[in-house]
């Protein structure tokens, strides 16, 4: 009996070798080409130690890969042919956007500020590519907006869109802004179409400033993209006197002065010299004393005479801003002869300051 027990144990062992030899070389082992590759390398997030950094937010919920192999500012446009090619060519960079900003897992604090550095650098290089693009980028461009719901796919391309030599561009970003309900896109878009500074994009931000149906944000954001455009100075000079948000006129104000010209100037001083609320005349008084300065020294020495005495007080301080012997009279009269005690106290503070210096 113990003779047979032992030569049935080594009759199963051999089978089961045998079973074993026949698995490994009948099932297929996956070569190299076919073996996973992890999307994330893990690590270990280290707890706040010296230094104690926490591990930023932003790079530890789903949000990064590393970037696409190869240099993504090499773009095929030179090869690019035709509608199809232009719009191969979007999607192509929406696909290596798409791995750039994969999921990363958790790194510890320079390893994060080094990815974010490396992901704003090759999405530069990216929207650079799609800039390029030239005639008929913008509609291809356009195509793959309308194609993802991504936000920041949406907004590489409103920044590409913003610097393509396109002549359908202009038209391009208005049909955007026009399909688009999401205010931070459309902020976007508009200060796309202040970086074009040509007349079709003028044309189309003075629009949208005049128009008081739009919100109140999207005229803010059509004035600060004309800021320093000189030919929209008169559409901006009508607008301080149309517009009834306060916020919009003051901001006018600011783009007025951006353009560095005589006939900005003008259209500061007269707004200063006016009858307007007293919060839009003084904007206009700082706006002159930063952009125009000693050029504008004999509309400061109109404004010391002026009825009302924040206004003087204004004007003192924008006096006060220029060095030169005439200001310095300027102050010395305001000091002695003023009828205000607080416009003479700020007259003479400036003096004294203006001494020390």
């Amino acid at each position: 009996m113990k003779r047979s027990g032992l030569v049935l144990s080594l009759g199963v062992a051999v089978l089961a070798v045998a079973v074993g030899v026949w698995w490994l070389t009948t099932l297929e082992r996956p070569s190299a080409s076919k073996r996973p590759v992890p999307s994330v390398v893990q690590r270990t997030t280290p707890s706040p130690g010296a230094e104690g950094k926490p591990v930023p937010a932003a790079v530890t919920s789903p949000v990064a890969q590393p970037a696409p192999q190869g240099n993504p500012s090499a773009a095929p446009n030179a090869a690019v042919a035709g509608p199809a090619g232009l719009k191969a060519s979007v999607m192509a960079a929406l696909q290596d956007d798409e791995k750039l900003y994969g999921y990363a897992g958790a790194l510890s604090w320079d390893d994060a500020k080094a990815l974010i550095a490396r992901r704003q650098q090759e999405t530069k290089a990216l929207e650079d590519r799609l800039a390029g693009l030239g005639a008929g980028g913008a509609a291809a461009i356009a195509a793959g907006y309308n194609a993802t719901a991504d936000m920041h796919d949406k907004l590489m391309l409103i920044h590409a869109l913003g610097r393509i030599q396109d002549d359908a561009t202009d038209a391009t970003l208005q049909s955007l802004l026009a399909g688009e309900n999401s205010f931070s896109l459309q902020r976007e878009i508009v200060a796309a179409l202040g970086q074009r500074q040509d007349p079709d994009s003028v044309a189309i931000l003075s629009q949208i400033a005049a128009n008081q149906t739009d919100s109140q944000q999207l005229r803010f954001a059509a004035v600060q993209a004309l800021a320093g455009q000189p030919s929209a100075l008169p559409v901006l000079t009508q607008l301080i006197q149309t517009e009834t948000n306060p916020d919009v006129q003051k901001q006018t104000l600011l783009a007025i002065g951006a353009i560095h010209s005589d006939a900005a100037q003008g259209a500061l001083a007269a707004v200063a010299e006016g009858s307007m609320d007293i919060g839009i005349r003084q904007t206009a008084i700082q706006e002159l004393a930063r952009d125009f300065g000693a050029g504008a020294l004999s509309v400061f020495q109109q404004l010391l005479s002026d009825p009302n005495e924040a206004i003087r007080g204004n004007a003192v301080t924008a006096v006060a801003q220029v060095h030169s012997d005439q200001a310095v009279a300027l102050l010395q009269r305001t000091a002695a002869s003023d009828s205000s005690e607080q416009v003479r106290a700020s007259a003479q503070a400036a003096l004294s300051a203006a001494t020390v210096q």
